[in-house]
């Protein structure tokens, strides 16, 4: 962040405003407006000025820039419209450790004043640290729209239930998730709506039940897609947000995991090829435990949790031990891999069908069966291939699939990351070794391959994606 995102309380705080004009006048009002003592520094004072100190609200010393005051302000707002004066107004508040704002000059500033929002007592801030000021306007626009008028009605009402709630649920994970019941039912529907009702006794009720009840815990098994964020499901979202423990593999995003409760517990489950691990055992355990002792678990699966995910397996461990789980689809890697590539898994006249196979079976479980899979006239979508790549794309080609059949290896597919090599199905394992790609990787084999050039369209940093490359 290039500004930290602060609120300050200047209840009765001494503020400095610099200059007399049309600017300072805004700027003197915004403080007031939060009830900072503001003392104006100008030779010459506008009208508007001189109207807020007749009304007491702020003092007025009518004389150039006196660097003396800077030391005895909490807050410096430099507005002559001199640009020399600013500076010299800027360069006294940083000795002094003063926060200056220095109107319309992001780079002298310390502080800047965001866009705002007010339902008081909920505040919303917007910024753009000067960079985009058009879209923050846009921004908060469409936020004046959706935030409800009485949002700060109920804010009130939340807060003047709040020493009643903490001392019917002591427990931290118990008043959050009554908040959530009350906040999101049928009692601040009305209250948001304007209806005149007697609530306490709604209030007394729901805490009587949650006092009673034991704190339910439940597993959701969460698809979080290919990588790109923007691929979560809202559902998958809103349980992600909600969740207490978050357990999840090594091809969650960051990004991702940075839409959780920030006071969530994060475990790392993942599993890695010939690297420290995870097994699928441990996971199944930690799951029936964390939700035995009533906490809401977060099973973040990159791709979907039925598709490779063993999220089979992790939901019959729950189901034998009675315990309540929500399986939430996730886009699984052969569609967003593909689709950011510019290559349809299925085509009309290309490929009536796709197949998904993974390259990393269990122990002792065999291959898949090539043969069948080569006889297939359709697109082969492959996870996991690269520490087999070679023997993958041989055992297809002895099985009969032609060896000049178009394949690709999708390597980091739908993040910033992403990049493929496109080849035949007898040359793919040899490009991918030289243009060294690496896990995770998803390989495509058949005619849609070829589409590439003339559909990709996801590439970081660029309008269009390259043409993938080929080997003759």
């Amino acid at each position: 962040m290039d500004y930290f995102p602060l609120f300050a309380r200047l209840v009765d705080e001494p503020c400095l405003v610099v200059g007399g004009g049309q600017v300072a006048l805004r700027k003197t009002r915004m403080l007031c407006s939060c009830g900072a003592q503001v003392t104006v520094n100008a030779p010459e004072i506008c009208a508007g000025l001189r109207e807020l100190a007749a009304g007491g609200q702020v003092s007025l010393v009518e004389r150039p820039f006196d660097p003396q005051l800077v030391e005895t302000h909490l807050l410096v707002v430099a507005a002559t419209g001199d640009s020399a004066v600013n500076a010299t107004i800027a360069a006294t508040a940083r000795a002094a450790h003063r926060l200056c704002n220095v109107v319309d000059d992001g780079p002298l500033s310390s502080f800047i004043n965001p866009a705002v929002i007010d339902r008081s007592p909920v505040i919303v801030a917007l910024s753009s640290g000067g960079a985009a000021p058009v879209l923050v306007r846009r921004l908060r626009q469409q936020l004046e729209q959706w935030l409800p008028a009485r949002l700060g009605v109920l804010a009130r009402w939340a807060g003047s239930l709040r020493d009643q709630v903490r001392s019917a649920l002591p427990g931290i994970d118990a008043r959050r998730r009554f908040w959530e019941q009350l906040l999101e039912g049928p009692l601040a529907q009305r209250l948001l709506s304007g209806q005149a009702v007697d609530v306490q006794q709604d209030v007394e009720m729901l805490l009587g039940e949650a006092e009673s009840a034991a704190l339910p815990g439940e597993a959701w098994l969460v698809g979080a897609g290919p990588g790109d964020p923007g691929l979560l499901t809202l559902a998958g979202l809103r349980l992600l947000e909600q969740a207490e423990v978050i357990l999840h593999d090594r091809l969650v995003s960051p990004e991702i995991l940075a839409l959780a409760r920030r006071d969530a517990e994060f475990i790392d489950v993942g599993k890695t090829g010939g690297g420290p691990s995870t097994s699928q055992e441990a996971i199944n355990r930690l799951l029936v435990e964390r939700v035995r002792a009533g906490q809401r678990v977060c099973r973040l699966k990159g791709g979907d949790p039925y598709i490779f995910g063993r999220g089979g397996e992790e939901a019959l461990a729950l189901a034998a031990a009675g315990l309540p789980f929500r399986v939430i689809p996730g886009i699984t890697a052969a569609s967003g891999c593909a689709a950011y590539a510019g290559m349809p898994l299925t085509h009309r006249e290309l490929a009536s069908a796709v197949s998904f196979v993974s390259a990393r079976l269990a122990p002792g479980a065999g291959d898949p069966d090539w043969a069948a899979l080569a006889a297939l006239d359709h697109t082969l979508a492959i996870y996991m291939p690269v520490a087999r790549l070679a023997d993958v794309a041989a055992a297809l080609v002895r099985h009969g699939r032609p060896p000049g059949t178009p394949a690709a290896l999708v390597e980091a597919g739908t993040t910033r990351a992403q990049r493929h090599v496109s080849a035949t199905l007898e040359d793919i394992a040899g490009v991918a070794t030289r243009e060294q790609v690496g896990s995770p990787a998803l390989l495509l084999v058949g005619p849609v391959v070829a589409l590439a050039g003339q559909l990709g369209w996801w590439a970081p940093g660029q309008a269009k994606a390259p043409a993938p490359r080929k080997v003759a």
